[in-house]
């Protein structure tokens, strides 16, 4: 771990955890670090670590969300973002997606993807076939028909399925999924962005599980008092 000293006390507060564990950290001047990261502006430290190698496996009991050949890896990060504050049980990719610890990606997901599986499963009829063994209900998601998203009854455990950005699912992966949901849209929008959708759907379905859950911890957010600007 490399780290610019005159950043916040938060990042010196991380240092010192990551030190206390062990981990080699370094004191860089700002002007350094800048050359050897691919931020802009970075956030005052960076890491090499080593990547885990998940797959289907490794993903524990719960509701999925499937990538397929998803190209643009801040699509991806943001989908795994939402899939965690949705209580998600896991990303898993498929065709030839996007690398999910790419910089790109691990910047969009904030963080999301160390702290839920994001796995790749390979070609996604084969996750499809698996998913189907274990009981896991498949919905491909379309702009082109199925059923509207604010009418289903979402059995548990399922896996919503996304396809490419450009072209969305391959028509014979959408015949694969048992159900096909979508969110209708007005005006003359033809569709929505990936990490729009997933949040919308990924929500929508998570409802009747999070009300059954211990209320979460309140917003840490603050409200400006009045007169305040």
């Amino acid at each position: 771990m490399v780290v610019d000293p005159a950043r916040s006390a938060d990042v010196a507060a991380s240092c010192e955890e990551a030190a206390d564990a062990g981990v080699n950290v370094a004191m860089l001047r700002s002007e350094v670090l800048v050359k050897i990261s691919d931020a802009v502006t970075p956030q005052g430290c960076a890491a090499i670590v080593r990547s885990q190698d998940l797959h289907l496996d490794d993903v524990g009991d719960g509701d999925l969300v499937i990538l397929d050949e998803v190209r643009d890896p801040g699509n991806l990060g943001a989908v795994v973002r939402v899939a965690e504050a949705a209580g998600t049980a896991g990303v898993v990719l498929t065709g030839s997606s996007a690398d999910p610890f790419g910089p790109k990606a691990l910047r969009a997901s904030t963080g999301s993807t160390f702290r839920i599986p994001v796995v790749d499963g390979g070609a996604l009829g084969d996750v499809l076939e698996d998913l189907n063994a274990r009981g896991v209900t498949s919905f491909a998601t379309s702009s082109h028909g199925g059923e509207d998203f604010s009418a289903v009854s979402w059995p548990h455990p399922m896996a919503l399925v996304f396809g490419n950005e450009a072209h969305g699912l391959a028509p014979a992966m959408l015949e694969r999924c048992e159900r096909r949901v979508e969110i209708p849209l007005g005006g003359q929008v033809e569709s929505l962005n990936l990490a729009v959708a997933a949040g919308i759907l990924l929500f929508s379905s998570a409802r009747p599980l999070r009300s059954t859950k211990a209320p979460q911890a309140p917003s840490t957010m603050q409200t400006m008092a009045e007169g305040e600007n």
